[in-house]
């Protein structure tokens, strides 16, 4: 007796790598990204069946955001934002 499957795109089509200017979060990322495309294409788009993997990603996203220089330096640049300083360095 097979089992049934569930389709999954994958975007095999027109594939093409991630940019190199893309944010870090979505770099780093990726792999728990896909899972959440996974899950919710085999449970109906149920975002509470997958909530698991939402979570997932979603605390990678803060970890990245917490340790990427990225967003570190993002504070200084605009005058502000979240508290984190260059360092003691001066520009």
């Amino acid at each position: 007796h097979k089992a049934k499957m569930t389709f999954v795109y994958t975007g095999k089509g027109k594939r093409r790598a991630q940019k190199d200017d893309a944010p870090p979060e979505q770099k780093l990322c990726s792999k728990q990204a896909c899972a959440i495309q996974w899950c919710l294409a085999r449970r109906n788009h149920s975002e509470k069946l997958c909530q698991a993997f939402i979570d997932d990603w979603s605390s990678c996203v803060d970890r990245v955001r917490s340790t990427h220089e990225y967003y570190v330096g993002m504070s200084d640049d605009n005058g502000g934002g979240n508290g984190a300083d260059n360092g003691g360095n001066t520009k």
